[in-house]
Protein backbone atom coordinates (compact mmCIF):
# COMPACT_ATOMS: atom_id res chain seq x y z
CA UNK A 1 0.00 0.00 0.00
CA UNK A 2 1.30 3.73 -0.73
CA UNK A 3 2.65 5.88 2.36
CA UNK A 4 0.11 8.80 1.59
CA UNK A 5 -2.53 6.39 1.54
CA UNK A 6 -1.42 5.43 5.22
CA UNK A 7 -1.11 8.56 6.24
CA UNK A 8 -4.32 9.66 4.90
CA UNK A 9 -5.74 6.33 6.74
CA UNK A 10 -4.28 7.62 9.67
CA UNK A 11 -5.81 11.07 9.97
CA UNK A 12 -9.47 9.91 9.18
CA UNK A 13 -8.51 7.42 11.70
CA UNK A 14 -7.22 10.10 14.25
CA UNK A 15 -10.33 12.61 13.15
CA UNK A 16 -12.84 10.38 13.68
CA UNK A 17 -11.72 9.50 16.99
CA UNK A 18 -12.21 13.24 17.70
CA UNK A 19 -15.12 13.06 16.61
CA UNK A 20 -16.11 10.19 18.59
CA UNK A 21 -15.44 12.37 21.54
CA UNK A 22 -17.09 14.86 20.73
CA UNK A 23 -20.51 13.29 19.72
CA UNK A 24 -20.09 11.49 23.51
CA UNK A 25 -19.93 14.65 25.41
CA UNK A 26 -22.78 15.76 22.98
CA UNK A 27 -25.04 12.46 24.23
CA UNK A 28 -24.19 13.58 27.92
CA UNK A 29 -25.04 17.28 27.44
CA UNK A 30 -28.44 15.77 25.85
CA UNK A 31 -28.72 13.67 28.79
CA UNK A 32 -28.33 16.45 31.25
CA UNK A 33 -30.46 19.05 29.71
CA UNK A 34 -33.27 16.77 28.68
CA UNK A 35 -34.40 16.80 32.25
CA UNK A 36 -33.97 20.43 33.33
CA UNK A 37 -35.98 21.53 30.26
CA UNK A 38 -38.42 19.83 31.10
CA UNK A 39 -38.62 21.35 34.54
CA UNK A 40 -38.18 24.21 33.03
CA UNK A 41 -40.89 24.33 30.90
CA UNK A 42 -43.01 22.38 33.57
CA UNK A 43 -42.41 24.45 36.52
CA UNK A 44 -40.72 27.97 35.67
CA UNK A 45 -43.11 31.09 35.94
CA UNK A 46 -39.76 32.80 34.89
CA UNK A 47 -38.87 33.65 31.35
CA UNK A 48 -40.80 33.57 28.14
CA UNK A 49 -41.94 31.18 25.77
CA UNK A 50 -42.27 31.67 21.82
CA UNK A 51 -44.74 29.84 20.24
CA UNK A 52 -45.41 29.51 16.62
CA UNK A 53 -46.22 32.83 15.84
CA UNK A 54 -43.18 33.89 17.38
CA UNK A 55 -44.52 36.16 19.39
CA UNK A 56 -43.35 36.20 23.30
CA UNK A 57 -45.35 34.98 26.12
CA UNK A 58 -44.94 35.65 29.87
CA UNK A 59 -44.28 31.78 31.72
CA UNK A 60 -46.24 32.84 34.28
CA UNK A 61 -49.10 33.35 31.87
CA UNK A 62 -48.78 29.72 30.75
CA UNK A 63 -51.17 26.82 31.96
CA UNK A 64 -50.46 23.19 32.60
CA UNK A 65 -51.74 21.46 29.44
CA UNK A 66 -49.91 23.96 26.78
CA UNK A 67 -46.68 22.89 29.09
CA UNK A 68 -47.56 18.97 28.69
CA UNK A 69 -47.71 19.71 25.05
CA UNK A 70 -43.97 21.45 24.88
CA UNK A 71 -42.52 19.41 27.25
CA UNK A 72 -43.98 15.76 24.90
CA UNK A 73 -43.04 17.93 21.91
CA UNK A 74 -39.27 18.53 23.25
CA UNK A 75 -39.15 15.09 24.53
CA UNK A 76 -39.67 13.27 21.39
CA UNK A 77 -37.49 15.86 19.48
CA UNK A 78 -34.56 15.20 21.66
CA UNK A 79 -35.56 11.15 22.13
CA UNK A 80 -34.92 11.25 18.11
CA UNK A 81 -31.48 13.19 18.37
CA UNK A 82 -30.51 10.74 20.94
CA UNK A 83 -31.23 8.17 18.64
CA UNK A 84 -29.45 10.04 16.03
CA UNK A 85 -26.52 10.65 17.85
CA UNK A 86 -25.54 7.24 18.93
CA UNK A 87 -26.53 5.34 15.88
CA UNK A 88 -23.83 8.04 14.52
CA UNK A 89 -21.37 7.44 16.95
CA UNK A 90 -21.49 4.08 16.28
CA UNK A 91 -20.97 4.20 12.62
CA UNK A 92 -18.04 6.94 13.55
CA UNK A 93 -16.55 4.03 16.31
CA UNK A 94 -16.09 2.03 12.86
CA UNK A 95 -14.57 4.41 11.37
CA UNK A 96 -12.07 5.34 14.26
CA UNK A 97 -11.28 1.16 14.24
CA UNK A 98 -11.04 1.33 11.04
CA UNK A 99 -12.89 -0.70 9.97
CA UNK A 100 -16.06 0.64 7.92
CA UNK A 101 -17.28 -1.91 5.42
CA UNK A 102 -19.13 -4.11 7.51
CA UNK A 103 -22.91 -4.89 8.34
CA UNK A 104 -23.13 -3.46 11.67
CA UNK A 105 -21.24 -0.04 10.33
CA UNK A 106 -23.94 0.00 7.53
CA UNK A 107 -26.75 -1.36 10.03
CA UNK A 108 -25.82 2.10 12.45
CA UNK A 109 -25.74 4.61 9.13
CA UNK A 110 -29.07 3.09 8.26
CA UNK A 111 -30.64 3.82 11.59
CA UNK A 112 -29.33 6.93 11.78
CA UNK A 113 -30.48 8.30 7.89
CA UNK A 114 -34.02 7.11 9.61
CA UNK A 115 -33.63 8.91 12.68
CA UNK A 116 -32.94 11.51 10.71
CA UNK A 117 -35.49 11.65 8.51
CA UNK A 118 -37.99 11.12 11.51
CA UNK A 119 -36.62 14.47 12.77
CA UNK A 120 -37.04 15.71 9.63
CA UNK A 121 -40.73 14.34 9.11
CA UNK A 122 -41.35 16.01 13.12
CA UNK A 123 -40.15 19.55 11.67
CA UNK A 124 -42.27 19.34 9.01
CA UNK A 125 -45.38 18.34 11.17
CA UNK A 126 -44.62 21.28 13.12
CA UNK A 127 -44.49 23.85 10.23
CA UNK A 128 -47.80 22.41 9.08
CA UNK A 129 -49.38 22.78 12.67
CA UNK A 130 -47.82 26.12 12.72
CA UNK A 131 -49.40 27.17 10.00
CA UNK A 132 -52.78 26.18 10.86
CA UNK A 133 -52.33 27.85 13.76
CA UNK A 134 -51.47 30.85 12.32
CA UNK A 135 -54.32 30.49 9.63
CA UNK A 136 -56.58 30.18 12.54
CA UNK A 137 -55.40 33.03 14.35
CA UNK A 138 -55.61 35.92 11.73
CA UNK A 139 -58.30 36.42 9.31
CA UNK A 140 -56.98 37.08 6.31
CA UNK A 141 -54.89 33.42 4.85
CA UNK A 142 -51.68 33.66 4.58
CA UNK A 143 -49.83 30.77 3.27
CA UNK A 144 -46.06 31.39 3.96
CA UNK A 145 -43.31 29.43 1.92
CA UNK A 146 -40.67 27.72 3.01
CA UNK A 147 -37.87 26.04 0.95
CA UNK A 148 -35.99 24.10 3.53
CA UNK A 149 -37.43 20.93 2.76
CA UNK A 150 -35.33 21.20 -1.04
CA UNK A 151 -32.22 21.02 1.12
CA UNK A 152 -33.22 18.55 3.31
CA UNK A 153 -34.30 16.32 -0.26
CA UNK A 154 -30.55 17.08 -1.35
CA UNK A 155 -29.13 16.02 2.04
CA UNK A 156 -31.26 12.93 2.42
CA UNK A 157 -30.26 12.27 -1.11
CA UNK A 158 -26.97 12.39 -0.76
CA UNK A 159 -26.71 10.22 2.56
CA UNK A 160 -28.93 7.56 0.28
CA UNK A 161 -26.21 7.69 -1.97
CA UNK A 162 -23.15 7.07 0.45
CA UNK A 163 -24.82 4.49 2.48
CA UNK A 164 -25.61 2.31 -0.89
CA UNK A 165 -21.98 3.41 -1.48
CA UNK A 166 -20.92 1.88 2.29
CA UNK A 167 -23.10 -1.09 0.63
CA UNK A 168 -21.43 -1.28 -2.27
CA UNK A 169 -18.23 -1.64 -0.71
CA UNK A 170 -19.03 -3.82 2.02
CA UNK A 171 -20.38 -6.51 -0.96
CA UNK A 172 -16.80 -6.08 -2.22
CA UNK A 173 -15.08 -6.28 0.98
CA UNK A 174 -17.52 -9.74 1.55
CA UNK A 175 -16.56 -10.73 -2.47
CA UNK A 176 -12.74 -10.28 -2.07
CA UNK A 177 -12.43 -12.38 1.22
CA UNK A 178 -14.18 -14.81 -0.27
CA UNK A 179 -11.84 -14.73 -3.41
CA UNK A 180 -8.35 -15.02 -0.90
Amino acid sequence: MNVQQHERIARIKQFSRYLYLGLTGMRYLLWVMWPLMAIFILASNRGTFTFFDGAPLAAADVSLLPRIGMTVFLSVFLFLALQLISHFRELIRHFSNGDIFNKKAIDHARKALWNGLLIYGFYVTSLIVNWFYITTKSSPVDIPVNLDFIAALMFFGLMYVLLWALEIGCDLNEESELTI
